[in-house]
């Protein structure tokens, strides 16, 4: 790989498979289209860049050559839970849903050594800008069909994330 063109050296995953790292693992949403309604309820015009969850974000090292820490590589469909909106990061809106599924292969990259610094885990989509009274109601049924997962260190998420080829 070419270190000198601006790339994260961690961010191609064939390219490192095992020693200590920072994880930071994510599924994108490859049916974008199911978020649509959540939009309009939002009043929101633009989907997001990329309307993923992510599922670890530890900045403490971990050996990723540990089988819980490779990225599973299969799609899943998920019907989500309690829909329900939440404000988040820098007063953006956050779609918020109950997963049984993804819920616990956060507890288990828990149990095997990942550090969660954030809030309680939730399977949360950002959406961006929140309107200044979030509705109360979410619309929201599915299934989400989450891409395989995707793993980097934190500090090369942004560099590298991958990029969703459905159409908004």
């Amino acid at each position: 790989m070419d270190h000198t063109a601006g790339r994260c050296p961690f961010a191609a995953q064939r390219e490192t498979h095992s020693g200590f790292h920072p994880l930071h693992l994510r599924r994108s949403i490859l049916n974008r289209e199911v978020l649509r309604p959540v939009l309009r309820q939002l009043g929101l015009e633009t989907m997001p860049h990329d309307p993923h969850v992510t599922l670890a974000h530890s900045t403490s090292p971990v050996d990723w050559g540990l089988k819980v820490f490779e990225p599973d590589p299969h799609r899943i469909a998920i019907t989500p839970q309690k829909p329900r909106f939440e404000r988040g990061a820098a007063g953006g809106v956050d779609l918020v849903f109950g997963a049984p599924e993804l819920e616990a292969r956060w507890q288990a990259l828990r149990d095997a050594g990942a550090v969660w610094d954030l809030p309680p885990f939730v399977p949360r989509v950002a959406f961006g800008p929140a309107p200044a009274e979030l509705p109360s109601i979410c619309f929201f049924t599915g299934p989400v069909l989450f891409g395989p997962e995707w793993r980097a260190t934190p500090d090369c998420v942004k560099a590298d994330a991958p990029q969703s080829s459905a159409k908004v």
